[in-house]
């Protein structure tokens, strides 16, 4: 995964950014938002753009996810992944969904990440569904970037974490970038997945 993401970062930097005003984020399929290049799209003050689409076992092509983007006032803007990811029993898929997210200039606010994982079905006493969130930002603790992490998975006793956070402040971050890994694991019964959510809010203490 930190191959994928240095690979992403280097293909951002030579591609850079528009700097012609992009059109309202609206729904649309994964392809449909990885067409739109560096230019992008926005959601209230932040512009989403770079979309990519990596694969190393899935079935699930891009034209087959769906993208909802949300705002909800003040400054939180949400990106809705939404794919019929599925593997039988003994199978494993992994794919990763990147990402660039550019801040209004002169940001410098309290701001948040958050990864919602959505409906995953784990139909036998083994079986995972996991989405690690990894980021350009400074970890608080692990000395390296910070990645965010949800998952549901069974090892005959099963365990959940449906919702991640990291709290940062904006000064000096310009761009973030973003990228989402989704793996698998069918385990004894097969598992399923139908969405998750990134979400980033610009003003965790705005009233």
């Amino acid at each position: 995964m930190k191959s994928t993401f240095k690979i992403f970062f280097g293909c951002l930097i030579a591609c850079g950014l528009l700097s012609a005003t992009p059109p309202a984020c609206v729904t649309g399929t994964l392809t449909s938002y990885i067409a739109l290049g560096p230019q992008g799209c926005t959601i209230g003050t932040v512009v989403y753009a770079n979309f990519a689409y990596m694969i190393s076992s899935s079935s699930v092509a891009a034209h087959q996810i769906t993208v909802t983007p949300t705002f909800q006032p003040p400054t939180t803007g949400r990106l809705t992944f939404s794919g019929p990811w599925s593997v039988p029993r003994d199978q494993m898929q992994e794919s990763d969904i990147s990402y660039t997210a550019a801040l209004p200039a002169g940001s410098s606010l309290p701001s948040a990440l958050q990864l919602i994982l959505g409906t995953a079905q784990i139909n036998g006493v083994i079986g995972s569904v996991t989405i690690d969130e990894q980021t350009n930002l400074p970890g608080a603790s692990t000395g390296g970037n910070e990645t965010l992490s949800v998952f549901d998975r069974c090892t005959e006793v099963c365990q959940m974490k449906a919702l991640d956070n990291f709290n940062f402040n904006s000064t000096n971050i310009s761009v973030l970038i973003l990228s989402n890994h989704l793996t698998l694991s069918g385990g004894t019964g097969g598992v399923t997945l139908d969405q998750f959510t990134n979400s980033l809010t610009l003003c965790t203490v705005c009233p």
